[in-house]
């Protein structure tokens, strides 16, 4: 997760950096709202003592806020309400170092930005805030716009903050993993991909308990060359299955026996992941609960919890192939 967390960010900074507010194509992207304070702004002198800055993904995806209050930073990221209520403490120095980014990116001139391009349908956003001792303060946001400097400021504040994050993140996996997924699987997505040295194979099982019958809800789909577990060729299946076909509990005991409450937001990209296998795991729980993991480095017990899976698969596979109803 923090690799791809951190490719994330990078492609954001170099994204507003370069395109910042579309400047070269002016009205074509319906540019409009305020420049801010400008050359008319000046640095505070006074201590910062409040900070908070926000990226907006597009159609929400992937939005987080940084926060330095009271001493005390905080990291929120949309989808994970496991992080709130969880700091970090701040460095006596933290501020005055976001600060000092303040004064030479000259984020002072930005107070009062907001502009957004109106005719771009996605995108990404950001907003920034300043507080002073003085009580005096600073923000600006945008919507595919940033003011001058942006970029310098938000990559300068990213090497400061995110590892705070990383803080926060790795707690809050720590007490999932602690409290564990003790509730019933009713739902699994399994996407197993092999890529150039790795292989051909495609496994794909997305099955969910419903009891509306008028619901598609599975969706295997597998593309085999190495015969290894299924048949060489293509199988799918894709229609509805009733709830009396469904049962998680081998599933269940392999999460116990590879204790796979380790793997909770697993997200690591191989060195060389053009040539392993991409894996995907989401678990639901009756609880609402979600075991995630994903990537192409291999994650402890791997390659024995996969043999395992896929041999189950195929055994249920073959037992519902006469009962469940296909899509038509």
């Amino acid at each position: 997760m923090k690799k791809a967390l951190t490719i994330i960010i990078g492609v954001i900074i170099v994204i507003f950096s370069c395109f910042g507010c579309f400047r070269d194509k002016g009205d074509s992207f319906g540019i409009k709202g305020r420049d801010g304070i400008g050359d008319k702004g000046k640095p505070n002198s006074g201590k910062l003592v409040e900070f908070s800055y926000s990226y907006i993904g597009n159609i929400g995806g992937g939005s987080y806020t940084y926060e330095i209050r009271d001493n005390k930073f905080s990291y929120e990221l949309m989808g994970h309400d496991e992080y709130e209520g969880m700091t970090v403490t701040a460095d006596e120095g933290l501020l005055d170092k976001i600060k000092d980014l303040y004064i030479e990116a000259e984020s002072y001139k930005w107070n009062g930005y907001s502009k957004s391009a109106t005719k771009v349908l996605d995108g990404n956003g950001f907003s920034v805030y300043f507080r002073f001792e003085d009580g005096q303060t600073c923000s600006a946001s945008g919507s595919n716009c940033t003011p001058k400097n942006y970029g310098q400021f938000s990559a300068g504040m990213e090497e400061l903050l995110k590892p705070l994050a990383d803080d926060i993140v790795e707690r809050a996996k720590q007490k999932k993993i602690a409290e564990g997924f003790p509730g019933k699987i009713d739902s699994i997505l399994f996407n197993f991909v092999q890529k150039g040295n790795s292989g051909d194979d495609k496994h794909k099982f997305h099955i969910y308990i419903t009891d509306n019958a008028e619901q598609n809800n599975l969706d295997i789909d597998i593309h085999s060359v190495s015969g290894e577990f299924f048949p060489e060729g293509d199988l799918r299946y894709f229609g509805h299955l009733d709830r009396k076909y469904i049962d998680f509990s081998k599933l269940e005991e392999l999460i116990e026996k590879y204790q796979l409450v380790n793997w909770y937001d697993y997200d690591v990209a191989a060195e060389d992941y053009n040539n392993a296998e991409w894996f995907q795991i989401a678990i639901g729980f009756d609880d609402d609960k979600r075991l995630s993991a994903m990537g192409t480095e291999k994650p402890e017990n791997y390659d024995a919890f996969r043999q395992e899976f896929l041999s189950y698969m195929v055994q249920f596979a073959d037992s519902i192939k006469d009962v469940y109803k296909p899509y038509s």
